[in-house]
């Protein structure tokens, strides 16, 4: 993972407008995930929007950002995380939330990470609890969408005083995936 400034932010919008972003851990709505992505980073610390990079290549698989950070209340929400390509969606999904959750509790030193995930997805859902996370509830039709129905969202955090255990945990499920090699998993942004 890389910071995005300056100028990388430029790539990252050229590659939202071509329409290759995939979004992983929401689904419910048709809007572009150029539009969801620029309000993510439009409203992310511009130390806390990340460009995902295999480890090898260094080509660029995917993004992320923090969509709030409240360093006053000490809590920071994951934004949804966006791929470019075919990477597999658990193993990313897995490397990435573990990066971003240890840059929120050893970097941002909050007190609370959390994630809005859509209800239905309940392999995410699973993949964010196995991580160590827990489901604090369902938030109703939190997603608009542009047709039909919004989407409900669950609500699952990590705190800071559970971190180490949290970090463990992490590292097992991380460690038991076939390719743990193509993303740099154990090393802060």
């Amino acid at each position: 993972m890389t910071r995005i400034t300056g100028p990388e932010s430029s790539r990252v919008k050229l590659l939202g407008e071509a329409g290759m972003l995939r979004q992983l851990d929401r689904g419910s709505s048709d809007r572009a995930n150029a539009a969801r992505l620029t309000a993510a980073l439009n409203r992310a610390n511009v130390t806390a929007a990340f460009a995902l990079e295999a480890a090898q290549s260094g080509d660029l698989v995917g993004l992320t950002a923090f969509s709030t950070i409240d360093l006053e209340e000490k809590r920071a929400t994951l934004a949804p995380i966006w791929s470019i390509g075919r990477l597999d969606e658990t193993v990313l999904m897995s490397h990435v939330a573990h990066l971003m959750t240890r840059y929120a509790f050893e970097v941002l030193a909050v007190e609370r990470a959390e994630v809005h995930l859509d209800w239905r997805l309940r392999h995410a859902h699973d993949l964010y609890v196995s991580l160590g996370f827990r489901c604090e509830g369902r938030l109703r039709a939190y997603f608009a969408a542009d047709a039909g129905p919004s989407a409900d969202a669950a609500v699952l955090s990590a705190v800071r005083c559970e971190w180490p255990a949290i970090a463990d945990r992490q590292r097992r499920v991380i460690a038991k995936e076939e390719w743990r090699g193509r993303l740099p998993s154990d090393r802060l942004p």
